[in-house]
């Protein structure tokens, strides 16, 4: 069987990668002939190789761009390269249903630091997290299969832990406005209680859950007993930033030097 056919029985499977180890045994061929094959297809923009690892293969409707979406081989790459992993963030976001603010990327948090992959259209970003194995996680389908995904709760948190990956403020409000619906109150406080989460990271997401333009006040005020039953400092909507004029909100404890504004859902 040559290559191309191999990997057109794949894709007839609904299995659009395979490795070269694995390839290499099913077809019997020597190493050679297998980079040939290999070569001809990748310069066809028939099969993309990520990390050395992973071979892709694209099909005719993805030929244009020259790979296929990040979402339907995140969880064979991870699972490849031993890396525990869950998309996060915006991207996490959109499979909730908060799909206004689409992401260009996917974002996926790791716990290691290991580089982006950049291939064409495809931008996988990977964030660090010391407690990523911690957080709670489920397993949502895509074209391929399944990929590995965080809850509606870490979702929320880790929007405001990563804020600037989250597109700061204002668009962190407006997906959280989006997300309210389907974050459970008492899986929120059960993570929030948990340790995996700083406390400036919640008071900050709390805050943001009590805006009336994110009209998510039972969230809120959940979370509310806990930051008044802890030893909280005031911190800073927007760190690093310094406005002594500033205006205080005591429930929180956050002082909100930078403007908030949700968009129109």
């Amino acid at each position: 069987m040559k290559l191309s056919e191999y990997a057109k029985e794949l894709q007839k499977k609904g299995r659009l990668w395979f490795t070269k180890e694995r390839a290499l045994a099913d077809l019997g061929c020597t190493k050679e002939a297998f980079r040939q094959a290999m070569d001809k297809l990748k310069a066809k923009k028939r099969l993309v190789v990520i990390r050395r690892k992973l071979v892709l293969i694209i099909p005719y409707e993805y030929e244009s761009w020259g790979i296929i979406p990040a979402t339907w081989f995140v969880d064979p790459l991870m699972k490849l390269l031993d890396i525990p992993y869950y998309i996060g963030l915006l991207s996490a976001g959109e499979f909730h249903g908060a799909a206004h603010q689409k992401p260009m990327q996917l974002q996926v948090v790791v716990g290691h630091v290991i580089k982006d992959i950049k291939h064409e259209r495809v931008h996988i970003r990977f964030l660090y997290s010391e407690n990523m194995s911690r957080n709670p996680t489920m397993r949502k389908q895509v074209h391929t299969g399944y990929a590995i995904v965080a809850t509606p709760e870490t979702t929320a948190l880790d929007l405001c832990k990563y804020y600037k990956a989250s597109g700061y403020w204002s668009n962190v409000a407006t997906v959280l406005a989006e997300l309210k619906e389907v974050i459970d109150p008492k899986k929120l406080i059960e993570l929030a209680i948990s340790n995996i989460y700083d406390l400036p990271t919640i008071q900050r997401l709390g805050y943001l859950l009590s805006l009336p333009e994110v009209d998510a006040g039972e969230l809120a005020s959940e979370l509310a007993k806990f930051i008044q039953s802890s030893n909280v400092r005031w911190v800073h909507l927007q760190p690093g930033r310094e406005d002594k004029s500033a205006p205080r909100d005591s429930i929180w404890h956050v002082i909100i030097n930078t403007e908030v504004e949700v968009d129109e859902i």
